[in-house]
């Protein structure tokens, strides 16, 4: 049995001209880098996302709405002094609004509190060195809209990560306790 089928972007690494020679792959590099990794929250968000924007977290919540999904996407950062998306790999379709993307990314991340005895740095593509590196999966919804930065705006985040490397760490530094993590 056949299934119609669509072309995809696939690409396995990190940034790179090839990556961002697709629209949507460059719309992500520059929001990721200059906005995400540069902490640079205080965006206009009507440029970046829709109105409906939706982002659905790891532990399944879903915050509907451009400025409450921006306010805990920002929350969801918030644990880190500083951090970086390094892509690993991708696969990008073109639908009826834009693109939808798959991709994995290792997040690498710096702690506030002070490091535990043994504590061992982990390093990314570019050797610098990070407390802890979260490996994840995301989904993005991208849609073609002329009022939006590069003529995209996201539509949808889904995140698919796991937070114990970087939980653990603040556990052992003190920055949380185990009553926290359990209060919810």
């Amino acid at each position: 049995m056949t299934f119609p089928t669509q072309p995809v972007f696939v690409y396995e690494g990190t940034w790179s001209a090839e990556m961002r020679a697709h629209p949507a792959m460059d719309w992500m590099y520059n929001f990721t880098s200059n906005i995400f990794d540069n902490r640079a929250w205080d965006i206009p968000t009507e440029q970046y996302l829709t109105e409906d924007f939706v982002l659905k977290k790891s532990d399944g919540t879903e915050v509907h709405g451009r400025e409450a999904a921006w306010a805990a996407d920002k929350a969801l950062y918030a644990p880190f002094t500083a951090h970086k998306h390094e892509p690993r790999g991708l696969m990008c379709a073109e639908n009826a609004e834009g693109w939808e993307m798959v991709g994995r990314a290792n997040l690498y991340v710096n702690l506030p509190g002070a490091p535990s005895e043994g504590e061992k740095k982990v390093k990314d593509l570019d050797g610098k060195e990070w407390d802890a590196v979260c490996a994840g999966m995301f989904r993005f919804l991208y849609v073609k809209d002329e009022s939006g930065f590069q003529g995209i705006k996201l539509k949808r985040t889904e995140v698919c990560s796991d937070p114990l490397p970087a939980l653990g760490l603040m556990l052992k530094r003190g920055v949380v306790t185990p009553e926290q993590l359990l209060s919810g």
